[in-house]
Parts: structure tokens; sequence; C-alpha cells
């Protein structure tokens, strides 16, 4: 996972015309994304 994801899938959210199904699951690699990223952050500050 990188940040480069992230503003990938964002970027494409912004610019691109989807099937209410496709955005949908869209929407939810990049929730997921950002929670990963989350969590790694807030262990490397725990550490």
């Amino acid at each position: 996972m990188t940040i480069d994801t992230i503003e990938e899938l964002r970027a494409e959210l912004r610019e691109c015309v989807f099937t209410p199904a496709k955005r949908k699951a869209l929407e939810r690699e990049l929730a997921e994304l950002i929670r990963q990223r989350n969590e790694a952050l807030a262990e490397e500050e725990g550490a």
C-alpha cells in the first residue's frame, strides 16, 4: 500500500464516470486503504 495508490483512486473517483456498483467498490477499496494507512501510522507513533 502506498500513498500513490490512495491518490490514484481519489483521482479516478473524481475524474471518471463509473457505474454505481463500480464506484461503490472503489470507494470501499479507498476507505480500506486509508484505514490501513491510519493503522500503520498509529502503530509507528506508538512505537
